[in-house]
């Protein structure tokens, strides 16, 4: 499903590509309207396609005809890159954290199950008699759901945690490698 991802902003300044501007819901432009930067809207645009990669990305900012200057576009191309750039570093950081997080938790939960073992088979041995089967079974399927609960979620936690980061990756390298298009706003 490769297709084109073409994005229309209207800006009142370039500012508003990076820096969210106040919330404007008589505005008719899509920043103001959203309280958002125009990146934030790109991302969020793009993240819709995730994971199918479109064929080519082009975003065209309009902005006012006075504040179209000669090298805007390098600049705020640039600009872009590095700023994707920076968002996938922080991102991979964050993601090792969020990885080594989910990898002690699963270790947490491999002791706490042994523990559960450990009290499921000292109960089914009832070396000394005194808990009566009911109690005893009952003893035990709490010990198993334990089990079961403390390895779902560590689980859960390392097969699926590191996903929005690999998501936002995508799109800011989307981003880095998009044509980038700076036009005078309609009047």
């Amino acid at each position: 499903m490769e297709s084109d991802i073409s994005v229309v902003l209207p800006l009142n300044n370039i500012d508003e590509l990076f820096n969210a501007p106040d919330v404007d819901p008589f505005s008719t432009h899509e920043v103001d309207i959203l309280g958002q930067s125009a990146l934030d809207c790109v991302e969020k645009r793009f993240m819709r396609s995730w994971p199918w990669k479109p064929r080519a990305v082009h975003l065209t900012l309009q902005l006012p005809a006075e504040q179209i200057t000669p090298g805007l576009l390098e600049t705020t191309r640039a600009a872009v890159q590095r700023y994707c750039a920076k968002q996938i570093e922080g991102n991979q950081v964050h993601r090792q954290v969020v990885i080594q997080r989910s990898l002690r938790q699963l270790a947490y939960a491999g002791l706490g199950s042994l523990a559960a073992l450990a009290i499921i088979a000292l109960l089914a041995l009832n070396p000394f008699g005194m808990i009566i089967e009911p109690v005893r079974d009952v003893l035990m399927m709490l010990s198993a759901l334990a089990i079961g609960v403390l390895t779902f979620d560590a689980v859960w936690s390392v097969a699926f945690d590191w996903l929005p980061f690999v998501q936002d990756n995508t799109v800011y390298t989307m981003m880095m490698g998009m044509n980038l298009a700076i036009e005078p706003m309609p009047v």
